[in-house]
């Protein structure tokens, strides 16, 4: 088609992303480029990419009317409509019972919300707010008044995880969507937006040699020759312009993501128009320090881990927080100790992100996929985040490590004074009816960790209806229907069993659930069907996290003997006889292989 209007679509949470790609392609006309981002950082999102020519720009709630005041733009707003309302009332309603729901979001929300809770005659708490600021402080208000559920729009359920909340977010349906494609068409049919100028220099700066993007003084994006420049460089390049703007011309090396930037600044002006352009041009880093297994975060990436996980929305943090809290204030080492898939990622996330380094890197160490050359690397480069201060540095699945390397690494921490410069957590995986393991034990007595020890999910069966209800909510946003719920049936049935890998486990089970439920509501059948299955694979499965580090074949066949009994024999429960059986040889040769 010769003619496509460029739509910007900004889009408060990532299923409405996902929902408005694919109900894109009912509507040819539109060439639509999608972000997801709310209020100041969809704001962001929008400057950062006016220089894309847009007709207009799609976004809802509190988002649509910031950028209504900002942009020079149309902008049009996805609506909530009634039936969008019904289904997430329905889910609340389920999950609470008889306890107390509540509403927290902008005035075009909760404007309908009053006019169909009048209608139905709901019962139901209604706040409104104007900001992100506004719906923490309710938000915080209301910790005290016992609420069940918490309807919120995308702002206020950013500002509910934080706080523990049992939060739904309130979704707008694909008819919603497709009201808004339909008013953006009749907008962008009624105006057009010539920019030949604008085209004119890009085409120009395209045939130099690197590429440039130009900044103005507040730092946004006026200009760019790369068609999406990623927001780790337009960061870097935010840093610089303070000192770049009081120099004509400036050279600058950065290292970023593994690649080196050589970097050219120069001050621009003509008459009123002042701006900053880069000239850069980029290229392999010669050493990088992400090696494998270990893996350099940003606060925003621990941010986003978190809300992509089940316990952002499933309230489980709560019952943490004076632990959490505890351990905030105290700048000793973390051990964090739970069966396979108890979230021990999830509370590392909050750990970090509740302490005094949060807006330093976390430093994420996989023990389980540590090789020689990143251990090397761990323990002996000068890059080493062991020889770095004030970051957070977290190794996982200390279980993995042979009983020579977690020897070689509590020497490292002890000797480079680790623990001192850096906050250090742990996390060790520990088999039904442990505490932790005997790797985790070793450490928390070696380096006086503090403890958080994770229950497993057969622990809390009473919660699994709301689990249920909360996970249908978030996967709601990403699905072409609405489930409103589960027969009673079938969720007795989620909760007599014994969910071997715990929170992992149970949102897979939900995910496959909510793909194939013929209905809007989950049966029996549909449960046991996938239950089914899960019987089988929690038998047979190996998970990640449980399992060992491969044998170092390098070392001397008496080494690798030793290493096999060893493992054979902590499988075993510490029964030679046992594991003598398994390796077919008597007890005595066992006990010899393993006093060498």
């Amino acid at each position: 088609m010769e003619n496509r209007y460029r739509v910007l679509g900004i889009a408060p949470y990532e299923g409405m992303k996902t929902l408005m790609s694919g109900l894109a392609e009912e509507y040819p006309e539109i060439d639509l480029t999608l972000f997801v981002g709310d209020l100041e950082e969809g704001l962001e999102i929008a400057h950062s990419n006016f220089h894309g020519n847009y007709d207009a720009v799609i976004s809802r709630g509190g988002t649509a009317k910031m950028l209504r005041k900002n942009l020079p733009l149309p902008v049009v707003e996805i609506p909530v409509s009634m039936y969008d309302l019904l289904c997430s009332l329905k889910l609340a309603g389920a999950s609470a019972r008889a306890g107390k729901v509540s509403m927290v979001a902008f005035d075009n929300i909760t404007a309908n919300a009053r006019l169909l809770c009048d209608l139905l005659d709901y019962d139901i708490d209604i706040r409104t707010v104007d900001d992100g600021p506004e719906a923490e402080a309710i938000l915080a208000g209301m910790q005290q008044d016992c609420c069940e559920a918490i309807l919120c729009d995308a702002v206020s359920n950013a500002a509910a995880k934080r706080l523990g909340f049992n939060s739904f977010l309130i979704t707008s349906g694909p008819d919603s969507i497709r009201q808004a494609f339909e008013q953006a068409l009749f907008l962008c049919r009624s105006q057009t937006h010539l920019r030949e100028e604008n085209l004119f220099f890009r085409e120009l700066l395209h045939g130099q040699i690197g590429q440039t993007i130009v900044l103005d003084d507040n730092g946004h994006l006026y200009l760019s020759t790369l068609e999406h420049p990623s927001q780790g460089l337009l960061d870097l390049l935010k840093r610089e312009l303070p000192e770049s703007r009081k120099e004509e011309e400036r050279r600058i090396i950065r290292n970023l993501d593994g690649m080196l930037y050589s970097i050219r600044s120069r001050r621009v002006t003509s008459g009123s128009l002042s701006r900053t352009a880069f000239f850069f041009a980029a290229r392999k880093s010669p050493l990088s320090p992400n090696q494998t297994g270990i893996r350099f975060s940003t606060r925003p990436e621990a941010e986003a881990a978190f809300y992509s996980s089940i316990f952002s929305f499933a309230g489980t943090i709560r019952d943490f927080q004076d632990d959490i809290d505890r351990i905030s204030r105290s700048s000793a080492p973390v051990m964090v100790t739970g069966e396979d898939g108890t979230g021990k990622e999830s509370i590392v996330s909050v750990l970090y992100l509740r302490g005094a380094l949060q807006n330093n890197p976390l430093v994420s160490v996989n023990c389980s996929l540590l090789n020689e050359k990143s251990w090397d690397f761990l323990l002996e480069n000068h890059h080493s985040p062991l020889a770095d201060e004030d970051i957070t540095i977290y190794f996982s699945s200390i279980d993995a490590l042979s009983p020579e390397r977690r020897q070689q690494l509590l020497a490292a921490l002890s000797e480079m004074d680790v623990c001192r410069r850096n906050r250090v957590l742990f996390s060790c995986v520990c088999q039904p009816g442990e505490y932790t393991s005997a790797a985790g034990s070793l450490f928390m007595d070696k380096l006086c960790c503090l403890s958080l020890f994770l229950p497993p999910l057969r622990q809390l069966s009473d919660r699994i209806p709301a689990l249920v209800n909360l996970s249908l909510s978030h996967l709601n946003a990403d699905l072409p229907r609405q489930l409103v719920g589960a027969e009673p049936e079938a969720l007795a049935l989620l909760q007599s069993f014994r969910w071997p890998h715990n929170y992992t486990q149970f949102r897979r089970v939900m995910g496959e659930l909510a793909v194939t439920a013929a209905g809007q509501v989950i049966t029996a059948q549909d449960v046991r069907d996938i239950l089914r299955k899960e019987r089988h694979m929690g038998a047979f499965s190996p998970t990640a996290e449980n399992a060992s580090a491969p044998l170092d074949l390098s070392r001397p066949l008496a080494e690798i003997t030793q290493d096999v009994a060893r493992r054979v024999l902590e499988e075993n429960g510490g029964n030679q006889t046992a594991a003598s059986r398994q390796l077919g040889i008597s007890r005595t040769t066992l006990w010899r292989l393993l006093q060498k």
